[in-house]
């Protein structure tokens, strides 16, 4: 059995180089969907490494010419901007740095963009394409264009220190004296992630770990090749597509090397489109693999790749093999910047290292990663950054938020407002600082972060304008990587989906039933997406198989997938009362459980002292839907269908809903849905009871005045 900490895997670390711009910008965008391949039957497929390259069915296919490159995209996506960039008010500047791998037979090819192009007035506007500082291209703007695309050749661009520098120049006037303000034209011309910087690579050769990972498409394929897994082998999925969706990726799952799916495109055998990831041992894959296979050096002499992380070639196109022993250390040594020695390595054999610990009073933004958000302040301007709650330290809780702010003075003396959202709720606002940074230190409110804080900065300036005196001019203003966030202790126990993330970041374990080693795509899609939105890129993941019917017994904080409750749980959610529906304060039924047959239960249990998310499937054979997006934030129950989360609510503060159990008929239960008639009931019998008293008061009085 393997140590614990060997199995933060290839995954955990495989971001840091696919993410490794220094010029990205952060974007909370929900994370793309984990999708499920069906097992497809297929016949044998042949040892031979010619014959067994790229489908299930090797035999239906025809032979093909020998290639001689492969065409990849890298995509703005890919190095940081999730949701691409934006140009208005006729002018602007942008660059941007795509890491171009080292060690392997690689020319940039073209530049593929996608734009959208609007303007509501007239204007002569265009935009400039540099490459290393030299114009490759100027395109004419029309105003009227959304989802143009545009190819510009590189051929004659080469890399500098790893990295292709490309400038975006948007100019553009509305007259020919310009005696107008820019802010009248009302255009926009918007880069979609999708735009993407085209290479083309060799196909001979064993290709290096370092080119392999950074080149990933956009599309990536984990590939479980072992008939029964071993629980290591579902960990090592659920890593790898954990870090895979954090870099924009989207993953799709197979089972048996017989599922083996097409990595290039149908129609051009020359364009790679979809990576491969192979988990399991290598004698499975081994008939598929390209000659040479890539051998790793030892003091006993030269051995094969097994037991180790490696990159080969299926049909001439990088795949990289991640086997039982080697995941966790692999992917630790993707993740140092020693790195770069493997450009040149199809094979590595890495050692253990000890992750550093990070801060738990205190984190700034550039500890985090968070990229400064700039902007040219025309009269207003917004400056964006996400922080997940994942990627704060275990045990903790943002409480505090303090932002430094830069902005640049204005010619006329015009002062600014500095404003901060979080979460779309206004929490400070000042004048700008003069010639030094502006900070705004501000408590967060209870509640208000859940898996993410979402701030937004706005910066307001009043512009001099009319009689054509001047051009409105833009000043530049950035959040600065100074900002960071105050940290304060989490409670022990999670009350809300969101409090997970906290407690899993020191690890997770997974419990799933035993027939996932023989039917895993049953499963891992739901369990990628959760852990994709609560666990951060570097928490170890620690699968462990449970029997049918046997209450799953966790020793850390937990995921559980099972028709039985976790030992000694609580259930918000009871399945052995009947029926269970959602119902509001009156009693309507808004949800029956009964009447589902898909989808599952998830919820917020406690087993012995670990806080943990048990999921129940509804379904008789045990799976679990796969769903587009599954974002777990509030509440403790959620109910999971096959479009995410249909209805998530908290059985301790909601006051609109609750869970109810028809079949169970108690007096409580009658109570409580007659609660109204029978307050109004009571309340007529003590009026009557007091009205046919004091008559009697009245009468016997009369009386008793009538005799005297």
């Amino acid at each position: 059995m393997i140590p614990l900490t060997l199995r933060v895997l290839f995954a955990a670390s495989l971001a840091a180089v696919l993410t490794s711009s220094t010029h990205a910008q952060q974007r909370f965008v929900p994370y793309p969907p984990i999708r499920i391949e069906p097992v497809r039957t297929a016949p044998a497929a042949q040892t031979s490494s010619r014959a067994a390259a790229i489908t299930p069915d090797v035999q239906s296919v025809a032979p093909d010419a020998p290639l001689k490159s492969l065409l990849v995209d890298v995509l703005l996506a890919d190095v940081g901007y999730s949701n691409g960039f934006r140009f208005s008010n006729l002018g602007g500047r942008r660059e941007i740095y795509i890491p171009v791998p080292q060690g392997i037979e690689l020319n940039l090819a073209e530049l593929a963009l996608v734009f959208d192009d609007v303007s509501a007035h007239e204007a002569r506007r265009s935009l400039e394409i540099l490459a290393n500082d030299r114009s490759v291209s100027a395109i004419v703007l029309d105003g009227k264009s959304t989802g143009r695309k545009v190819r510009i050749a590189l051929a004659n661009a080469a890399a500098r220190d790893g990295f292709l520098k490309l400038t975006f120049l948007y100019s553009g006037a509305a007259t020919q004296d310009r005696c107008i303000d820019v802010r009248y034209v009302g255009d926009s011309l918007t880069m979609r992630p999708e735009s993407a910087l085209e290479f083309e690579i060799g196909v001979a050769g064993a290709p290096n770990i370092t080119a392999t990972a950074a080149l990933l498409p956009q599309n990536v394929a984990i590939l479980l090749s072992n008939p029964q897994l071993p629980p290591m082998d579902i960990a090592t999925a659920l890593t790898l597509a954990r870090s895979l969706t954090a870099t924009g990726r989207h993953v799709t799952f197979y089972h048996g090397v017989e599922t083996l799916p097409e990595l290039v495109q149908r129609d051009d055998r020359r364009r790679w489109t979809r990576g491969l990831i192979v988990v399991g041992a290598f004698d499975r894959i081994a008939g598929r693999l390209d000659a040479p296979v890539a051998t790793l050096a030892s003091a006993a002499g030269v051995t094969p790749i097994d037991n180790t992380l490696a990159a080969a070639r299926i049909g001439g196109v990088p795949v990289l093999l991640v086997t039982d022993v080697a995941s966790a250390r692999a992917g630790r040594l993707l993740g140092n910047p020693s790195l770069a020695a493997l450009r040149d390595t199809p094979a590595a054999s890495v050692g253990q290292v000890t992750p550093p610990k990070g801060p738990t009073d205190r984190v700034s933004f550039d500890e985090l990663g968070v990229v400064p958000a700039q902007a040219d302040v025309f009269g207003r301007a917004d400056l964006s950054v996400a922080i997940a709650s994942r990627t704060l330290a275990s045990g903790t809780r943002p409480s505090r938020l303090v932002l430094d702010v830069m902005v640049a003075p204005d010619a006329a003396g015009e002062k600014a407002v500095v404003s901060a959202f979080v979460n779309e709720r206004l929490l400070a606002s000042t004048v700008a600082a003069i010639g030094e940074p502006t900070r705004l230190d501000f408590p967060l409110p209870d509640g208000l972060v859940g898996t993410v804080a979402n701030i937004r900065v706005v910066v307001q300036r009043r512009s001099a304008q009319g009689d054509c005196r001047f051009e409105p001019q833009g000043y530049p203003a950035e959040i600065l990587g100074s900002s960071s966030v105050i940290l304060s202790t989490a409670g022990s126990v999670a009350e809300d989906f969101s409090d997970l993330a906290t407690l899993w970041a020191n690890g997770v374990e997974v419990l799933v039933p035993k027939s996932t080693a023989a039917r895993p795509l049953m499963v891992v899609g739901l369990l990628a997406d959760v852990l994709n939105a609560l666990s951060k890129e570097s928490a170890p993941i620690v699968v462990k198989y449970v029997d049918a019917d046997v209450a799953p017994t966790p020793n850390a904080p937990f995921i559980a997938v099972s028709n039985v409750p976790p030992a000694g749980a609580a259930q918000r959610v009871r399945f052995d009362r009947g029926r269970v529906v959602v119902a509001d304060r009156a009693g309507r039924t808004r949800l029956d459980i009964g009447g589902l047959t898909t989808g599952a239960v998830a919820q917020i249990v406690t087993s012995g002292t670990y806080s943990g998310l048990w999921i129940k499937p509804l379904t008789s054979d045990g799976s679990l839907a796969v769903s587009p997006a599954v974002h777990l934030n509030r509440g403790d129950v959620a109910f999971l269908d096959k479009t995410g989360v249909a209805l998530a609510l908290s059985t301790e503060r909601d006051t609109l809903l609750r869970i109810s159990y028809p079949d169970q008929g108690s007096w409580l239960t009658f109570a409580e849905r007659f609660r109204s008639w029978i307050v109004g009931g009571l309340w007529a019998l003590v009026t009557i009871v007091l009205l046919f008293v004091l008559q009697r008061l009245y009468r016997r009085r009369r009386v008793t005045v009538t005799r005297e």
